[in-house]
């Protein structure tokens, strides 16, 4: 077993791994900060931008930012080290 993680690049987006996703209509798990860390599962049902921010919807109606994402499935940011 291995104590290594998947991390993005310190300046890295997950939006390519959202967009992938979605394209592959494939569970999403994702934690992302809504006053303090926050776990939210489903089906990316639309990508969209507001206010010059980018967003997803989870099929159970969930908004997220994508720039306040900590984690999907499994891959982190390099910056979050909560676990």
């Amino acid at each position: 077993m291995s104590d290594t993680r998947q991390t993005i690049p310190a300046n890295g987006s997950f939006y390519e791994l959202i967009v992938a996703l979605y394209e592959q209509q494939q569970q999403a798990s994702v934690l992302y900060e809504d006053n303090g860390v926050t776990r939210a599962n489903g089906i990316i049902t639309e990508i969209f931008e507001k206010e010059g921010t980018k967003w997803f919807r989870l099929n159970d109606g969930t908004e997220v930012r994508i720039d306040k994402l900590y984690a999907v499935n499994g891959t982190f940011s390099s910056d979050y080290s909560e676990c």
